[in-house]
């Protein structure tokens, strides 16, 4: 049994394992359990006497039945009693199995804890699901999970009759069973109702306090715990449970198909797809139909043989040498030019089929669906689903591909998006990364470089420079994302004290050692130093401590101190990660900042990338505790374009309203998020053109000229500026800051901060403010506004509204 420190029972803090490791040392149910009809006889004399409406000449019936019949009036210890007086017991279960329902029912009595019946309706009968010892399997459970439920449901049964402690566990039980016909699993969702049998108490009740039941709460799967303290052999149930069956195969199906399709390898893997296959066959009831799928082969980056290993289709497959172009003609094309989904009933009597039909019949496939996969509005790739005869699927079947297709084609964006990754991280490192619009340059001083060399000339490459270009900075800045970070650095380093406090408590017990109370002095020491404050060097000190002076001393403690087995495994399983340590809050951080920083990234890149199509630009982005990007734009930076003034105040207008888009979309994020960061906005407005130089060494473009450095300067100190004579940062949550130093500037952006605030993208008085003096920057000034993030007027994930809202302005 487990022991824990007298104190212990009072706690504010509860320290959660992020596993469900089961403490149960017991074989079998440890209750007393007997079967008794008494509480249902009861149900029937209480109902004579105060349901005015109920059949009296049927319960008197019952009743000159139950005379003198002692064997079923008390406990019943063989079942085989029930089917010797079954005409009485089918009276008295009348209310349960009413008899409209008693053909199509899926219901059955048992004692109680038990899942094998001793009365149930024909057609759950016939199943043959409630009968035979092997319960456990069928409820895909192993034997110790199964004693662990029921143990633990027991106990709250007598919580809330003994100490009016309302604690549910709202698991439920769920049967799976071949079906007979299709021989496919098919899933029954079971519902318990236990009115009908009761809890007894033998002796006297221990009293417990509400501190007690809340310490036995927070360690449910420690039941050997709860045995301590409530031994089983005080209590025993009586009476009977009622068990009704659900058909809840669909919805198991479709559950265990989005937990399969979160799997990286689910649509890469022959195993993964074999699996879904079999799960799709569960879902449409039919067990000779295929899978199959494959990515859009218009996709020019992924028509490799490369790309094609997630390529499992019926005759898009990893070894075919098909293009789009074969495709044309075929029931294929409407699927991936229209995104229509087709339905074929029967593929031998299509009038002209060519030859991708005739593959198909080939392979054996009369029956065909093939739908498109779609992901954020483009299609990314196909599903086939086909059989062997002629009408077993249809267009009723395309009403369940519905509602898992978005899951498909959310697994096939992740394998394209891992397909992209490993094909860029190549380029990367073979190659610099050259934005395609200056591309032609790098081609051209290439050129130049290979005539100098025939000519015996200089075998220097010629510098690139573009001068007379217009530069757009902005920032997505995490609010605090330093302080953010310490508390969650803060708060894991005290979670792993408490675990080791836990741990030298639970070893005190059997190990009567002083140097125990010294390390209890230490960990305490290290907490308070921490609670408030976390200073430099402080997690390294901390752990450094963890791991040479508490954590090599469990071996000793598992085999002197047995009471600290479970303190032990508790510290073992909560650092059991890549870090060694406890990291649940830095994780929250860290996954939230990722959210943050993918939301931004992501719609940056695809507003971008319209914006490109109107007017070609560079662009560059890096991310740090937020996102940073650099647009250039100019005559100089194309190869023979035509750029006008209208073209740069149309990207600074569209810049504000991406701005504010972010804006929306992380508030809206932050609901999800597990830490709900805030993020601080920042434009800077540069009216002059400025030059900027290729640096070879560095591999990027910079700031060229000492007239433009005041300009890189500016960019790289503004994020942490203050309003002058005040400690309040520049930048806030909800706002957007735009920094100039010129008045004109500012006059060009009021006009366009007018007019978001016409089409809802901004609210309230514009802000004019002072920017205290920075390092070798003095004068600056800023605008600031607050986003609207009430529903707005525009909903720019529709197309490309963004840009013709910029347009619009622009030439009005």
């Amino acid at each position: 049994m487990s022991k824990y420190h007298k104190g212990s029972f009072h706690e504010t803090v509860v320290s959660m394992t992020s596993n469900d490791d089961v403490i149960l040392s017991v074989n079998e149910f440890p209750f007393k359990t007997t079967l008794s009809l008494a509480p249902l006889i009861s149900y029937w004399e209480n109902k004579v006497k105060h349901d005015p409406g109920c059949n009296a000449e049927r319960i008197q019936e019952l009743t000159e039945m139950l005379q003198g019949n002692s064997e079923l009036m008390g406990q019943i210890q063989d079942t085989a009693i029930i089917e010797k007086h079954i005409e009485t017991v089918d009276l008295l279960m009348e209310d349960i199995f009413p008899s409209a329902l008693w053909e199509n029912d899926l219901k059955a009595v048992s004692v109680p804890f038990q899942f094998k019946s001793f009365y149930a309706s024909p057609k759950l009968e016939e199943m043959n699901l409630m009968v035979g010892d092997n319960y456990a399997e069928k409820l895909n459970l192993d034997q110790k999970t199964l004693l662990f439920r029921i143990t633990l449901q027991a106990y709250t049964i007598i919580l809330d009759k003994f100490y009016n402690a309302n604690f549910k566990i709202d698991e439920p039980f769920v049967f799976v069973v071949k079906d007979k016909f299709t021989g496919l699993s098919r899933h029954y969702k079971v519902d318990v109702d236990l009115k009908f049998m009761q809890v007894k108490a033998k002796g006297e009740i221990k009293p417990l306090n509400a501190q007690q039941i809340n310490f036995m709460i927070n360690r449910y799967n420690d039941l050997d715990l709860w045995m301590q303290v409530l031994p089983p052999d005080n209590f025993e149930f009586t009476g009977f449970a009622i068990y009704d069956l659900t058909d809840v195969t669909m919805e198991e199906t479709i559950s265990s198909l989005r937990f399969d399709l979160l799997d990286r390898d689910s649509v890469s893997t022959e195993e993964g797809f074999l699996d879904l296959q079999q799960k799709l066959r569960v879902l449409f009831g039919l067990p000779g139909i295929k899978l199959g799928f494959a990515s859009y082969p218009n996709l020019r980056e992924f028509d490799t043989s490369y790309a094609r290993r997630i390529w499992n289709g019926f005759v898009l497959t990893q070894d075919c040498d098909l293009t789009i172009k074969d495709l044309a003609g075929s029931i294929y094309e409407p699927v991936v030019k229209k995104g229509h989904t087709i339905v074929v009933e029967d593929l031998n009597v299509l009038p002209n089929p060519t030859c991708i039909e005739q593959q198909l019949v080939q392979a054996g496939l009369r029956n065909l669906i093939i739908a498109p996969l779609q992901y954020e509005g483009s299609i990314i790739g196909l599903m086939e689903l086909a059989s062997p005869i002629p009408g077993e699927l249809n267009a009723l079947s395309t009403i369940r591909l519905k509602e898992i297709l978005p899951l498909f084609a959310l697994a096939m964006n992740r394998s394209l998006d891992e397909l992209r990754s490993s094909i860029q991280s190549i380029i990367k490192e073979k190659y610099t990364a050259i934005h395609p619009i200056v591309e032609w340059r790098f081609t051209q001083a290439a050129i130049n470089l290979l005539e100098k060399m025939e000519n015996n000339t200089s075998s220097e490459i010629e510098p690139i420079v573009f001068s007379e270009i217009f530069p757009l900075y902005g920032s997505s800045d995490v609010r605090s994302s330093a302080t953010e970070r310490n508390k969650a650095i803060q708060g894991d380093l005290l979670d792993q004290l408490v675990l080791a406090k836990e741990v030298i408590l639970a070893a005190k017990d059997n190990l009567n050692l002083t140097i125990l109370d010294e390390l209890l002095y230490r960990i305490d020491q290290f907490s308070q130093s921490i609670v408030n404050e976390l200073s430099s060097g402080d997690e390294a000190t901390i752990l450094a401590f963890l791991r040479s002076d508490i954590e090599p001393l469990f071996d000793h403690f598992l085999q002197k101190a047995p009471a600290s087995q479970h303190t032990v495994q508790a510290y073992r399983s909560a650092i059991n990660n890549g870090y060694k340590a406890v990291y649940n809050k830095r994780k929250a951080y860290e996954e939230s900042l990722y959210m943050i920083n993918e939301t931004i990234s992501s719609f940056l890149d695809r507003e971008e990338e319209k914006a490109q199509q109107t007017f070609p630009h560079y662009f560059e982005k890096y991310k740090t505790d937020g996102l940073e990007y650099n647009i250039y734009i100019g005559a100089s930076l194309l190869h023979n374009a035509d750029f006008q003034p209208i073209y740069l105040k149309n990207m600074r207008i569209w810049q504000l309203m991406l701005t504010c888009e972010i804006g929306r979309r992380i508030q809206k994020l932050r609901a999800d998020l597990k830490l709900p960061l805030e993020i601080t906005q920042l434009i800077l407005a540069h009216s002059d053109p400025i030059s900027i130089k290729y640096r070879l060494d560095e591999k990027k473009f910079d700031i060229d000229g000492a007239n433009n450095i005041r300009y890189e300067i500016i960019k790289k100190r503004i994020d942490k500026a203050t309003i002058r004579n005040s400690d309040e940062r520049l930048t806030q949550p909800g706002k957007i800051a735009i920094v100039y130093t010129q008045q004109k500037e500012a006059e060009e952006y009021v006009r366009y901060l007018d007019f978001l605030r016409s089409e809802g993208y901004i609210e309230g008085a514009i802000e004019y403010l002072d920017v205290e003096e920075l390092q070798g920057v003095q004068g600056l000034k800023a605008l600031r506004v607050s986003i609207n993030f009430k529903p707005k007027r525009h909903n720019i994930d529709a197309g490309d509204e963004l840009l013709h809202i910029a347009q619009k302005a622009i030439l009005n």
